[in-house]
């Protein structure tokens, strides 16, 4: 009984392997290498008052600044899929400031209306917030961060 109950683990893993081999791309059962490798650069971005300052986002409208990536970067694949060409679609860190600059005044736009009422006095004080990105590279075995950009702007006070 013993050597059962010791061949029996090792047994099912071996099975699910094998399932997992066999299957591939079949949930439950994948193949696919998630997180074993990592682009070699991303961005992020912050908000800013109208002097170019950040302010405290997440204790203005308790939104973070993961959330405006995320919605900011659903804009630039819009913008990906506006500038298609018969050669494919460019990267995301290739498009022009111009081609980001709807993303991101749709993005602060989404940051304004998604906010407490009573936020909405503090934006106007700041007014015209801005969006900034900012690059961030790995080069050989350190992380380079390039200058923040300046990709979009939002005038409250018109709201």
């Amino acid at each position: 009984m013993s050597i059962l109950r010791q061949f029996l683990p090792i047994s099912a893993g071996i099975i699910i392997a094998a399932l997992c081999l066999l299957l591939k791309e079949n949930f439950p059962f994948t193949h696919y290498p998630m997180y074993s490798t990592f682009d070699d650069q991303t961005y992020y971005v912050w908000v800013a008052d109208k002097d170019g300052n950040p302010f405290a986002i997440q204790k203005l409208t308790t939104l973070r600044t993961g959330r405006i990536k995320k919605v900011y970067n659903s804009g630039l694949l819009e913008a990906r899929e506006e500038e298609k060409t018969p050669e494919g679609k460019p990267r995301k860190r290739d498009l022009t400031l111009e081609q980001r600059r709807p993303a991101a005044e749709a993005t602060l736009e989404w940051l304004v209306e998604s906010s407490p009422p009573e936020a909405l006095a503090e934006f106007k004080r700041l007014s015209p917030i801005r969006l900034y990105q900012t690059n961030i590279r790995i080069k050989g075995d350190k992380v380079v961060e390039d200058t923040p950009m300046l990709v979009g702007t939002l005038d409250v006070s018109k709201l």
